[in-house]
């Protein structure tokens, strides 16, 4: 019987410790600016690390083409806030 006792209140402290914890969410704004900055530098990055400039359109492209990829999928980004994140990333 304290067997059972003992089991029951484990459970209970286990329950409100876990239920105690504190999820930080970001905003939506916020996360939206981290997700522009993120393609920015990669962005960056991949074009340093072209040397010809053909190099640098054709990875510039498929870049682009990734970004619009997952712009399309994320719930954060309406259709036209792609476009103008597409444009923005373009004339980098």
């Amino acid at each position: 019987m304290e067997f059972i006792l003992l089991i029951c209140i484990f459970v209970i402290a286990l329950y409100f410790i876990v239920s105690k914890k504190n999820y930080k969410t970001k905003n939506g704004i916020v996360k939206k600016d981290e997700i522009i900055k993120k393609y920015e530098d990669d962005l960056t990055t991949i074009l340093q690390n072209c040397k010809s400039q053909n190099q640098k359109i054709e990875q510039k492209k498929l870049f682009l083409q990734k970004c619009n990829s997952e712009l399309s999928r994320n719930i954060f980004f309406t259709e036209k806030e792609a476009i103008q994140i597409i444009k923005r990333l373009s004339k980098l």
